[in-house]
C-alpha cells in the first residue's frame, strides 16, 4: 500500500488551539531572548522520555541555554517540541509541529520562504527525519544526532522499547507492522526532500546502531542527497565529540543565515 502525505497527516487549520498565544503550551522556545528581527526557525524534537542530547528539556519553561541564547541574538527562534514522551515521529507529532511552525510564522509575520531547520537526537533524530518526509513546509535543513534509523531493529534491543513504539502507532487504522513502517526512516527514503542533511552517530552506540546509521546515510547519498556525516568513534548513545557538536550548530546557523 502506498501511503501519501494526505492519507497519513491531516491538513487542517489548527490555529484555534495552537497559535501565538498558546505556543508555550506545546513547545519551549527562546523567544524571550530574541535580540534581532526573526529570520528563521529551528525545531527540535525530543528523545525518548523528553530528554535531548542537543539541550532541550521537556519541562514547561523558556528554552534558555548558551546555544539558544546565541541563536536568539541572531533572530532565530528555537522551539523544543513537547509532543509526549513516546512520540516516535508519528503523524500526530508532524501535525502538532506544523501547527507550532504556523503559529510562529504568523506571530512574526514571516514570509513563506523563511528558512526552517528540524533537528533532534535519538528518537528525536528519527523524528527529525520523519518530519522532513511528511511536513507541509519546505525545510532548509535536517539535523539528526545518534538517530534511530531502523525502528524494527530498535524494537527488540531492549524490553522497554516495544511498548513505547506500539503505543505511538496503535491508533493507526492499519496493522502494527505497517504503521511502524510509516515512522521508519529506511521506509521513507523515496520521500526525503532534496536539502542538506547533517547526521552524526556514536561509534559504540548500544541503543541506535551506528552500522545501520552508516547504511542509512549511504542510502541517502545514493538517492542523490547531500549529507554531512560524522561517525564518532568510542562514544555511546548521546555522546558528542566537541568538534562535531560545534559543526552541528554552525550547520544550522549557516543555513538559517543563508551563508
Amino acid at each position: 500500500m502506498t501511503l501519501n502525505k494526505e492519507t497519513i497527516i491531516p491538513r487542517h487549520d489548527d490555529s484555534g488551539f495552537i497559535n501565538s498565544d498558546t505556543i508555550h503550551y506545546y513547545a519551549n522556545t527562546n523567544e524571550k531572548l530574541l535580540k534581532a528581527p526573526v529570520c528563521g526557525i529551528i525545531i527540535e524534537l525530543p528523545g525518548l522520555g523528553g530528554s535531548s542530547c542537543l539541550g532541550g528539556f521537556v519541562g514547561k519553561q523558556d528554552y534558555e541555554t548558551e546555544r539558544t541564547t546565541a541563536f536568539a541574538e541572531k533572530g532565530i527562534v528555537m522551539a523544543y517540541m513537547r509532543p509526549g514522551p513516546w512520540s516516535w515521529g508519528t503523524r500526530g507529532v508532524v501535525r502538532m509541529t506544523d501547527a507550532v511552525v504556523a503559529a510562529i510564522m504568523k506571530k512574526y509575520d514571516l514570509p513563506a520562504d523563511t528558512p526552517i531547520v528540524v533537528s533532534g537526537g535519538s528518537m528525536g533524530g528519527l523524528g527529525a527525519l520523519i518530519y522532513a518526509a511528511y511536513t507541509a513546509y519546505t525545510l532548509k535543513g535536517v539535523v539528526a544526532a545518534c538517530p534511530c534509523t531502523d525502528i524494527f531493529d530498535l524494537f527488540n534491543r531492549h524490553p522497554d522499547f516495544p511498548a513505547t513504539i506500539v503505543s505511538a502507532v496503535s491508533s493507526y487504522d492499519m496493522p502494527i507492522e505497517q504503521a511502524m513502517e510509516t515512522i521508519n526512516p529506511f521506509n521513507q527514503l523515496d520521500r526525503m526532500p532534496a536539502l542538506p542533511y547533517f547526521i552524526c552517530s556514536d561509534g559504540d552506540d548500544s541503543v541506535c546502531s551506528a552500522d545501520l546509521c552508516d547504511k542509512y546515510v549511504e542510502a541517502l547519498r545514493t538517492s542523490g542527497h547531500t549529507v554531512t556525516y560524522y561517525r564518532q568513534p568510542g562514544l555511546d548513545h548521546g555522546g558528542f565529540d566537541p568538534e562535531v557538536v560545534e559543526k552541528l550548530y554552525a550547520f544550522m546557523m549557516n543555513i538559517i543565515l543563508q551563508k
